[in-house]
């Protein structure tokens, strides 16, 4: 579920409000999953606003820009 709202938001605070949590408590869901998987699994857009899917999440998951 984290995945799906960060790949559908590219956003941390839409993301945890589409799951109804805190954004901290979703911040701390994506740092231990970044930990058990050992990639950055989002990275900033270059355009400044949100987020795109690490070549990690493209390459296993089919998804993402």
């Amino acid at each position: 579920m984290t995945f799906d709202a960060l790949l559908k938001d590219k956003n941390v605070t839409h993301a945890a409000t589409r799951l109804n949590i805190t954004q901290s408590a979703l911040s701390a869901r994506l740092m231990r999953l970044r930990q058990l998987l050992g990639d950055p699994l989002f990275i900033p857009s270059t355009s400044g606003r949100g987020m795109v899917a690490s070549r990690c999440i493209r390459r296993h998951f089919g998804r993402g820009p």
